[in-house]
């Protein structure tokens, strides 16, 4: 052989390695992209596992409305002036009136979701996994909502304590009220539906 014929052959050579290079990229892409949509099925069943599904909470929102979750009326705040307890008396009705709505939205859940259990009972459809994965997310759905208007409505109040010179300790006693409210209806609300499934 030549030196031409050599480099000749060399050339070709390199080149066709190129392209087998090349050729190699694309199934390194593919497995890739199929590595990330492993990845991303893994985290959507995680979270219906875990009981965040953002398609259930589309669901939701299309069967009780994005208001039922999020609107609880106008919450004004007030610009209180003055004492302590006038200040505690003029939020005293903005909470009373967040604890009634969130408990009459809570209520509405409750009773769709022992309807519904009735319904798929008495049709043979009932998958008490997915009935009751939907009422939790749809339970944590209205209850940070609730929870973001009332930390809302607290740090209003805490502003108007603070620009009056009022100390702000009447505030841990509010939340831990509150906390302690929430606790409860989850337990009344667990022990009425333990009733009416073993009934």
């Amino acid at each position: 052989m030549s030196s031409v014929n050599r480099n000749d052959y060399r050339r070709r050579s390199y080149s066709r390695q190129g392209n087998i290079r090349k050729k190699k990229k694309k199934p390194r892409l593919i497995y890739f992209v199929l590595i990330v949509a492993a990845i991303a099925a893994l985290a959507i069943a995680a979270s219906i596992v875990l009981g965040y599904n953002p398609f259930l909470e589309s669901q939701l929102r299309s069967q009780f409305g994005d208001e039922f979750f999020s609107d609880f009326g106008n919450m004004p705040t007030t610009d209180s002036g003055g004492d302590l307890d006038e200040i505690i008396n003029d939020y005293e009705p903005l909470f009373q009136a967040l604890e009634d709505k969130a408990l009459e939205r809570l209520e509405s859940l409750f009773e769709q979701a022992i309807k519904e259990y009735q319904e798929q009972e008495g049709d043979g459809t009932l998958d008490r996994f997915v009935l009751t994965n939907k009422y939790i997310q749809a339970g944590r759905i209205l209850e940070n909502n609730v929870d973001e208007a009332f930390y809302s409505l607290l740090g209003s109040m805490e502003n108007d304590l603070l620009r009056e010179g009022h100390p702000t300790n009447v505030l841990a006693e509010i939340e831990k009220t509150y906390e302690g409210a929430k606790d409860e209806k989850k337990r009344d609300l667990l022990n009425r539906l333990r009733r009416i499934i073993e009934e």
